[in-house]
């Protein structure tokens, strides 16, 4: 049974023949009484404390909880962000790699086709010059035979066209010079054709 202070001040003893003197059992019983009421009231703010006590430690403990917490999840959503980006990076440079590839499979395509237009354009070049040529040596031949049969004067021109003829290459070359001078002056005809045979024109 737990003493209140009010039940030490309340306490009555037995009075006896050469017992303690009345007036200082009270005395001490209402020290004591205080002392004990003193403790007990020390004793509930000790309680009070500690029961605060306990209370901030559990919030500090849900505090830190919590704070764990939120650390493992932003670690988690950096790896997750820096996973993502490695992944997004590795797109984006296989993309790259892709359109790179595939402008330069372009640029050999048309470096190709080119090669094969230029083929082209020198060979209906040859092929132009040979036609040239032939038709050049057919209209000679042509009055030549006319020039047998008539006698005409036109056979004096006969020796200049095979002349112009076998010298056709060389005159291309004369044209492509005077292009490339930005001159568009053509060599002037052969001054045997205009000079008269014979004293006859």
């Amino acid at each position: 049974m737990k003493l209140t202070p009010l039940d030490i001040q309340q306490q009555q003893f037995r009075t006896a023949f050469w017992g303690f003197d009345q007036k200082e059992v009270d005395a001490f019983l209402d020290l004591l009484a205080n002392d004990v009421e003193q403790l007990v009231r020390d004793n509930n703010a000790l309680k009070d404390e500690l029961k605060r006590k306990d209370t901030e430690i559990l919030e500090h403990r849900e505090r830190e909880r919590t704070l764990k917490d939120t650390m493992v999840t932003a670690t988690r959503i950096t790896e997750d962000i820096k996973q993502n980006a490695r992944k997004e990076a590795e797109i984006v440079i296989a993309q790259a790699e892709g359109q790179a590839e595939q402008i330069i499979q372009n640029a050999h395509t048309r470096l190709v086709r080119i090669m094969e237009d230029i083929d082209e354009l020198k060979r209906q070049k040859a092929q132009f010059e040979v036609s040239l040529r032939s038709t050049i040596s057919t209209h000679a031949k042509l009055l030549e035979a006319m020039a047998d049969k008539e006698g005409a004067p036109e056979a004096q021109m006969l020796p200049l066209l095979r002349r112009r003829s076998k010298n056709e290459g060389d005159e291309d070359g004369q044209r492509k010079a005077a292009a490339r001078d930005g001159t568009t002056r053509m060599p002037a005809p052969d001054e045997d054709l205009l000079v008269p045979r014979g004293g006859d024109r």
